[in-house]
């Protein structure tokens, strides 16, 4: 008897770049917790104030939170649960790629 071994699903991991004073990154956590509800994912958090983080801070500094999926850019500001969902999906159907 042979049995298949299905392919590993293609996981989902968010970047969020932030920093503590950051209201519109509190929100975003917000959305991403109800987001997470319909699409699995692990997020890290980077703190572009960090000075190993300057690259980021150099690139985001007026931009915060923005939000990488899979190290692709996937969305800045604010976290629509509805839209991004849909592109998560999107990111899994496709392979791990947006």
């Amino acid at each position: 008897m042979v049995v298949k071994i299905p392919a590993a699903a293609p996981r989902l991991m968010l970047t969020m770049f932030t920093h503590n004073r950051c209201q519109l990154c509190v929100n975003a956590k917000e959305a991403l917790e109800q987001v997470r509800q319909q699409v699995p994912f692990n997020i890290t958090e980077v703190d572009i104030k960090k000075p190993e983080n300057s690259k980021w801070f150099e690139e985001y500094k007026y931009d915060v939170p923005v939000i990488h999926a899979n190290d692709e850019f996937l969305l800045w500001h604010r976290v629509n649960v509805e839209d991004t969902v849909s592109k998560l999906q999107n990111i899994l159907k496709s392979g791990g790629k947006e």
